[in-house]
């Protein structure tokens, strides 16, 4: 029992120090990267205070306005662009007939 308890505590620790590592340094909140690389490898309290006060916080894009979803279309359903495809194809079998 003692095994596994052991082995959770280092995963923990070595997934948070792979995290910190990973993380963009502009990102960090509270402290530099330096220290939270020390700071995890204390064994439960490191990781846990890292996860709480260090981590980046995930933030989600806007969603696009329901307006710019209905002008701007595909490009094969835009009227203007098959017209313009329309006048190149036949300005191109024009000059292939000359």
């Amino acid at each position: 029992m003692l095994e596994v308890l052991l082995g959770v505590v280092l995963a923990g620790s070595l997934v948070a120090l792979a995290d910190v590592a990973s993380s963009y340094e502009s990102e960090l909140r509270s402290f530099t990267r330096a220290h939270w690389m020390r700071s995890v490898m204390v064994p439960v309290l490191g990781p846990l205070l890292w996860t709480m006060y260090g981590r980046p916080r995930i933030v989600k894009a806007p969603s696009a306005p329901s307006r710019y979803l209905l002008a701007n279309t595909a490009t094969d359903d835009n009227p203007a662009y098959i017209a313009y495809l329309d006048r190149l194809i036949s300005a191109r079998r024009h000059q292939a007939q000359d």
